[in-house]
């Protein structure tokens, strides 16, 4: 009995401790994620496209940004929060919104003083909105576009046939007037040399290619109808001479 009621004890004093344990652990938690919150960007800032923004500069852009892209660098005022991360919408060249993010195409800047992030787009697009998931606080509850590295679009051109690709010039679709009808000396001039006689024109009718055609049906019948009558001879004499031998 004594030992049972020993490893009670202890069994119920372990579960005080796991227990005291895990209110503790929340305790130290919920004080984390109470300061973790989500801020919108300066209403200020948007629309915007790169191009079209007052600071220009590719600090904390990587150096392997192409020149068709856009980096866009993001900054939170105040030294008293850090970015988690950002979430950007764009409007692209055909005015469709996009949806990008630090975590697939960009990322935080682990430099010192004011917490920074960037994102990496095609060029030319049109910022329109972020949203922000910092630790900590803001100095004013928005975080700012601080500047810009703008590249060039991509040309037109490479998608779209210039009008030269896509049609013809007329020389290349038409035969020039000198190829399809004749000159004036060839047509109006009956006299002249370069004018075609009736007998250069019967000669290229199509009368001149039947009548080979015709003939040589008329060739296969007649040596046809005359083996079928050497073929009837022979049987003939051939018949007659069975007879005379029947008769002998």
């Amino acid at each position: 009995m004594t030992f049972k009621q020993r490893t009670a004890a202890a069994l119920k004093a372990l579960g005080v401790a796991g227990a005291a344990g895990l209110l503790g652990a929340l305790a130290f938690a919920s004080p984390a994620s109470a300061d973790t919150k989500t801020i919108g960007i300066n209403q200020g800032n948007v629309p915007t496209t790169a191009a079209g923004f007052d600071g220009q500069s590719c600090d904390q852009v990587p150096d392997t940004i192409a020149d068709d892209e856009d980096g866009w660098v993001f900054v939170l005022p105040g030294n008293s929060g850090v970015f988690h991360s950002i979430t950007a919408t764009y409007r692209d060249a055909n005015g469709d919104e996009r949806v990008f993010d630090t975590i697939s195409s960009g990322g935080i800047d682990p430099g010192k003083g004011t917490s920074k992030a960037y994102i990496i787009t095609p060029a030319g697009w049109t910022l329109t909105g972020a949203e922000a998931e910092i630790e900590g606080s803001s100095a004013n509850g928005r975080f700012n576009l601080t500047h810009v590295c703008t590249g060039v679009p991509a040309s037109g051109g490479e998608e779209s046939p210039t009008p030269g690709e896509e049609t013809p010039t007329p020389g290349e679709e038409s035969p020039t007037p000198g190829e399809e009808s004749p000159t004036p000396g060839e047509s109006e001039s009956p006299g002249g040399e370069d004018a075609t006689s009736p007998g250069d024109e019967v000669s290229t009718t199509p009368a001149g290619s039947i009548l080979p055609t015709t003939g040589a049906p008329l060739t296969a019948a007649l040596v046809s109808a005359a083996a079928l009558a050497a073929v009837g001879a022979a049987l003939f004499i051939v018949m007659r001479r069975r007879r005379a031998a029947e008769n002998w």
